[in-house]
Parts: C-alpha cells; structure tokens; sequence
C-alpha cells in the first residue's frame, strides 16, 4: 500500500528536541518509542485525544519525559498497562503526579492488587476482561482477547487494535499456551505485530506468526535482556519488516483507514535523524 506525503520537522530548542507532524482527520499515528529499558507507545488522533499504553522501567522515567515533550503530550486521555511487572509499569505513579490522566486500564483480574500498591490515581483504575470491546479514540477499538486468569501464566492484556483497513496486534504476554489458545479462537491476521516480552523465546512460534501474517513487527528493548536469536530468526525468515527500538531509534506509523506510512527517529546530543518509508 501506498502512502501519501509526510509533513515532519524538527525543533531544536536549548537541547529541547520536538517532533512536528500534523494529523488530518481521518489519521492516527501509533509511536512506539525508544526507551532505555521497557516499552510505551503513544496513540494520538487527528480529531484530538491520546493513549499511552505501557511506562517503561523506572530507569527510564527521564527518556520517557523527554519523548512525551518531543510528541507534545500534555494530558493523556487513557494509560493502558498491558503487564504489571516493572519494565511494562514502573512509571505509573510519576505520570499521575506530572500529567492529567482520565482513565488507568489494567487487567481486570489484578486491578485490586494494583489498587493496593498504589498511591495515587487509585480512583481512575478501570480493568478489562477477555471479550471486552472499546472505542478509546474517534474509530479506533480496542478488543481484549486475552486478560489473564490462570495460576500458570502471567497476568497480561492481548489487545487487537483495529482502524480501518489495519489491524494492531499487541502481544502483552509470551506464552505459547496463550498463542494456542488466539489461534483457536481468533482471527489474528494483522498488519503490525507488537512482539510480546522483548522477543523473548516463550512466544512468538513459527504457527503463530503465520496466523497473524503481519507486515511490520515492532521489538522493545529491556536492560539486560536480548531478544531471543530464534524469534528474530523466525521473524527475518517471515520476510517481515522488523524494528528494533533500540537499534533504529523510536518508530511511528501513521494511519488513514487505507494507507500507512513508517518512519523512525533517532536523537542522538545534538543529532536527529529521521527516516520515512511508504506503505
């Protein structure tokens, strides 16, 4: 698929990096966004509103401020936290105290235990269980196909995305028994795939991958931790585009209900680069 023209610039103020691109009404841009350690994505629409799915570690609580500034982020209509563990939501409580949230989306089967551990923002907790279907930006739906609940597998969201002709699959989990059971029960075919758990070996199988076909496949970064050599294998081998945060910098593709177009940022000090590639 073709894309049209992309207007994109840059600002370099007293070291202040910004990223200007102007959203028609009928886009969307999904950011995916080059953390030290942990994931986040930012959801923005070209009729207003935002979404911020995920934190980052608290190690990353500085370049996490620093992107939501370079993006313009000022309110944040929903933070979605696919996984409780501390690379997924480590920055909850530093994003209450600094920007206006309306609404904090967990899995339903830990929202009191997330209640419990938390300070503030406790009253703006919503959970979402498996099924569930919500609008959370003008024409962009959110389906919970998989919540959690069983003592074998970690608490995570499996979100599908859909926008027009594009489907959104964001893995909040790797697990193979969890990649069986979507594949029995969904339709998972999709144009981008959100790795799940930093590429790690548990998930991502061969059958799963040709299930959900995807065009791109988005791959965050955890200190520590590299993505296992057997899923970027598979991945390569799928001739899948596949973007790797930490190695080509924060990625964003931008949506019309038909088209859409990839391009990545890379700031280094004083050197920004950026990239745009047609779909």
């Amino acid at each position: 698929m073709l894309g049209g023209c992309t207007t994109v610039s840059v600002v370099n103020m007293t070291e202040q990096l910004e990223v200007e691109f102007s959203l028609d009404k009928d886009e969307i841009a999904f950011t995916y966004f080059n953390l030290p350690s942990g994931e986040a994505t930012l959801i923005q629409s070209g009729q207003g509103g935002t979404v911020l799915i995920n934190t980052g570690a608290p190690s990353s609580q500085i370049e996490l401020a620093r992107k939501l500034h370079m993006y313009h982020v000022e309110e944040i209509d929903s933070l979605i936290v696919t996984n409780y563990k501390e690379e997924y939501s480590g920055n909850i409580e530093w994003l209450a105290d600094h920007y206006q949230i309306s609404t904090i989306i967990v899995p339903a089967n830990v929202k009191e235990n997330i209640k419990e551990s938390l300070v503030r923002g406790t009253e703006k907790l919503k959970g979402w269980g498996e099924g569930e279907k919500h609008e959370i930006l003008s024409n962009l739906e959110a389906e919970v196909l998989f919540a959690g609940g069983s003592e074998e597998i970690d608490e995570g969201l499996v979100l599908l995305f859909s926008y027009g002709d594009h489907r959104t699959l964001y893995m909040g989990i790797a697990n193979s028994e969890v990649e069986e059971l979507l594949m029995s029960k969904y339709e998972l075919k999709s144009t981008i795939l959100k790795v799940g758990d930093f590429g790690s070996a548990y998930g991502t199988s061969q059958q799963f991958l040709e299930k959900v076909d995807p065009q791109v496949a988005i791959l965050f970064s955890l200190e520590g931790k590299r993505p296992s050599e057997y899923v970027l294998e598979r991945l390569q081998e799928t001739w899948i585009d596949v973007y790797q945060t930490n190695k080509i910098g924060t990625v964003s593709i931008k949506c019309t209900p038909e088209n859409y177009e990839i391009w990545t940022v890379q700031a280094s000090g004083q050197d920004f680069h950026i990239a745009v590639s047609n779909r």
